[in-house]
């Protein structure tokens, strides 16, 4: 596991005042609904990421120049279910309380 430095402006202290800004960090979404694994595929580019844990879906867009593994290894739970990933490399991490309830877009359903 190899952290890589972020740009300036983009600390997890810059992240956590990104979120209380009250910048749209759902990419427009306004309501949160229900999303099959195949309109999860549909959000995998740097533009437009979403990425389920836990069956919570999030929108991670604004978050991929915080990340402090980088974009790349942000990109690589692009529009799928992260959770096994996610938990392999940092299962300690509070992913709710990271991405909170400003990135939360909706709810993984079969």
């Amino acid at each position: 596991r190899r952290k890589v430095p972020v740009g300036p402006g983009h600390s997890a202290m810059d992240w956590g005042r990104l979120k209380s800004s009250g910048f749209d960090l759902r990419n427009g979404i306004t309501a949160l609904q229900r999303y099959t694994p195949s309109e999860v595929a549909q959000h995998n580019t740097k533009e437009d990421m979403w990425m389920a844990f836990q069956g919570k879906i999030y929108c991670c867009t604004h978050y991929l120049a915080y990340h402090p593994g980088g974009v790349g290894q942000l990109m690589r739970g692009a529009g799928k279910d992260a959770t096994e990933l996610f938990m392999k490399v940092h299962p300690w991490v509070n992913m709710d309380y990271i991405m909170g309830d400003k990135c939360l877009v909706g709810y993984l359903i079969p």
